[in-house]
């Protein structure tokens, strides 16, 4: 059974998402301090910089937006080799105002980077406005399936419209496909008359309400119930969605009521054990997340070689778990235990490849370095 659970504490709420009595991924939604990465916004140029190719914007947080010339340029000029060379004053003018989505999120001194080139996503594709582009999420492996999606989308948009087939949309069919593209082109043309009647630094569409995030990102056909603690949010639930049952349970902490509070508060520990005896220890920085693969209890029968092997053989599965259950995106750098045999190392890389599979988000696995390191990148499912 297949079912996603939603703790609402005072300020922060819990989202577990449990595959056959198995949590597999666990989010936190901070209600106070919301991300902003996809939120559409009404902004006001206020500064163009021809010697940083970029434009500054006001969209009425406490930093100004910082805009590249690429991400201020139409798509369809995108392709062209004379834009590398067009001053961003040519393209934007100070007091301008412009419909803007946030592609970073501020970090520290600087401000969001923003971009024109917005992108709306539902629960099968992601809408490209002003775009002629579609494709297919790689994870959809079958070409067959990918012909045919793609196909699909072709007779279903609009002229100017692009679009991304998501990897949930693998096993749906035209009804799902259209109904999901009519909700966001319904979205898109709410967001145009909202900026059409704005006076700039503004926010336009918020992309972090719970609910629509919980039924975007983590409602998939696999899933065949929503339980909560919170009322408001099962009727916010409720008003978006008519396919998922959603359990209301009157309980100050849901996963206690259910019996998964051990498991939850075990999926938030920084070192895991290995059934063989060893165990992984997951620390993250600024700048990437570090994972250390360690002996641990666990001693081997015959060399050094063979008990290496064993432990990280253990330890390459449990990683590619809890990058997945832990939500972990970015840099990722794994010290594995030292292996001289080359073959070994081959072994290990694909146990991750086959592994990442089951994870819905994009993994790119580096080869090891000459230090055992293996370094990858994960996008973030839940922002």
């Amino acid at each position: 059974m297949n079912q996603i659970i939603i703790n609402k504490k005072t300020k922060k709420v819990d989202i577990c998402v449990v595959e056959d009595n198995v949590i597999c991924e666990k989010y936190l939604h901070d209600i106070d301090n919301e991300s902003i990465l996809g939120n559409i916004y009404s902004g006001i140029v206020v500064n163009v910089v021809d010697g940083m190719q970029a434009a500054f914007v006001d969209i009425g947080e406490k930093k100004n937006a910082f805009m590249p010339v690429k991400d201020a340029l139409p798509k369809v000029d995108i392709l062209k080799e004379e834009v590398c060379i067009k001053p961003i004053s040519e393209v934007v003018k100070i007091g301008q105002k412009i419909l803007i989505q946030v592609r970073k999120e501020p970090v520290n001194e600087k401000g969001a980077r923003v971009s024109t080139h917005i992108t709306f996503p539902g629960n099968y594709i992601i809408l490209m406005p002003n775009s002629d582009i579609i494709t297919v999420s790689q994870k959809i492996e079958d070409e067959d399936k990918k012909n045919k999606l793609k196909e699909l989308m072709k007779n279903l948009l609009p002229s100017g419209y692009g679009a991304i087939v998501r990897t949930d949309a693998e096993n749906v069919g035209e009804h799902e496909l259209k109904r999901d593209l009519e909700e966001l082109l319904k979205k898109w043309h709410a967001v145009i008359d909202k900026f059409k009647k704005s006076n700039g630094k503004e926010l336009i569409y918020n992309d972090h309400e719970l609910a629509k995030k919980v039924l975007r990102d983590l409602v998939n056909s696999k899933t065949e119930k929503v339980i909560c603690n919170s009322n408001d949010i099962c009727q916010d639930l409720k008003k978006l969605s008519e396919n998922i049952e959603i359990e209301y349970i009157q309980t100050g902490n849901v996963f206690e009521t259910i019996g998964i509070l051990s498991e939850a508060e075990n999926a938030d520990k920084r070192k895991v054990w290995l059934k063989c005896g060893g165990y992984i220890a997951i620390d993250k920085t600024e700048a990437l997340t570090a994972i250390d693969v360690n002996s641990g209890k666990y001693v081997g029968k015959n060399d050094l070689e063979e008990t290496a092997f064993k432990v990280n053989e253990e330890a390459a599965v449990e990683i590619m778990k809890q990058i997945k259950l832990k939500d972990i995106g970015g840099i990722i750098v794994i010290d594995y235990i030292d292996m001289t045999s080359k073959q070994d190392q081959e072994k290990i890389l694909e146990i991750m490849k086959q592994e990442a599979k089951k994870d819905r988000s994009k993994i790119d696995i580096k080869e090891f370095t000459k230090l055992n390191l293996v370094e990858m990148t994960r996008k973030k499912m839940y922002v």
